[in-house]
Parts: structure tokens; C-alpha cells; sequence
């Protein structure tokens, strides 16, 4: 679930519900391991370049073909809300001013649709933990936070990153993302040593 454009501070205990967990590393591994196969399907290797992963393409084409149901829904029905899918239900439901934005190539909304495919990748499930009391587990087992760390991981790859030598603007421009994105994601990325 997505839930706001304007998500500037961490939150001081997790958001989401508890799944199995996963650290950063594995979660690079994830995407090291799905991002050749998206180049299959042809979600990356579109006419704005081989870096630029296609959320429009990826929701229209590839979930499609996994036969999840899409639900465009008016941005009153759900104004805190941008997205949340349930797997288990092979359902993603985007409001309306998001899917639109998606023909524009819009940053938040491109990055909305990956981090829903995250869920549904990372087949979180919460029927798995209805027991979990919502906020009391590790970040590593947060449903949001590993999302929004494969997100980053398919819109990023540290492959690219390094490629165009951890520059923001080259960043911005190949992979199609928000200033506020590339500059969070370029310092975790040297906060951890990996750049």
C-alpha cells in the first residue's frame, strides 16, 4: 500500500504488517535475480532507454498476463490511500489520478505500481499474520518497508547507479525518478558502503 505523495520522515515504528523477513541484501538479491527476467518480458528495454523500467507496461502487459484484476478507483473513494493490492485475491487497486499520471511517466506514480508488484512479488499476504499486532515487529519484517526496498532495487538497480558514477541528474534521467528519490537512494547506498 501506498499512501501518501509526501512521505518525508521515517515513521518511528513500522507501518505495515508483519512477513517473513527480509534484510536489504536479500532483497538486492531479489531484484538482481527479477530484473533480467522484467528485461524478458520487456519492461525495461523501452524507447526511453534500457535503464527506465516501465510501471505502465508492467501493470498493462505482464500482471495483466498473471491475470491480476486492475480496479481504477476516483481519488474521493480513497483520498489517504494511492494503491494496495492483495495477492492472494490477484487484485491491485490504483486511484484513478495515479493511473492517469502513468501516461506521463510520472515518478510517485510509476514508483506506486513497482512497489504494489513488489507486494504481489514478495507475495505478502495478510491473512498470513492476522495475529500480528500492526507495528510491534523488525523493520527486515515490515511488508511496507521491504516494498518500498524492492522498488527501489528494480527503479535503481546499483548496477545503473554505478554505471553512471552515482551521478543524481544521470540517475534522475535513465531511470526516471523523483530528486528525492535518487538523492535517498545514493545515500543509502553510500551510508552501506556499496557506492
Amino acid at each position: 500500500m501506498v499512501v501518501s505523495d509526501d512521505r518525508q520522515r521515517r515513521p518511528r515504528t513500522p507501518k505495515g504488517y508483519k512477513v517473513a523477513g527480509k534484510n536489504t541484501l536479500q532483497l538486492r538479491e531479489i531484484a538482481e535475480q527479477l530484473i533480467p527476467l522484467l528485461q524478458q518480458q520487456g519492461c525495461y528495454n523501452t524507447s526511453k532507454g534500457p535503464d527506465f523500467l516501465d510501471a505502465e507496461f508492467l501493470l498493462e502487459n505482464l500482471l495483466f498476463r498473471a491475470k491480476f484484476q486492475l480496479h481504477v478507483v476516483e481519488k474521493e473513494k480513497f483520498p489517504e490511500t494511492c494503491a494496495f493490492c492483495i495477492p492472494e485475491e490477484k487484485l491491485i487497486v490504483l486511484r484513478k489520478d495515479i493511473y492517469d499520471s502513468l501516461e506521463y511517466d510520472d515518478p510517485f506514480a510509476r514508483y506506486t505500481v513497482v512497489h504494489e508488484f513488489a507486494h504481489i512479488y514478495l507475495n505478502h499476504s495478510i491473512t498470513l499474520h492476522r495475529n500480528a499486532v500492526l507495528g510491534q515487529h523488525q523493520w527486515y519484517e515490515d511488508s511496507e518497508w521491504q516494498a518500498n526496498n524492492l522498488a527501489a532495487e528494480l527503479l535503481m538497480p546499483v548496477a545503473v547507479i554505478k554505471k553512471l558514477g552515482g551521478k543524481p541528474l544521470l540517475i534522475q534521467d535513465a531511470c526516471g525518478v523523483s530528486s528525492a528519490a535518487t538523492n535517498y537512494r545514493i545515500n543509502n547506498l553510500q551510508r552501506t558502503n556499496v557506492i
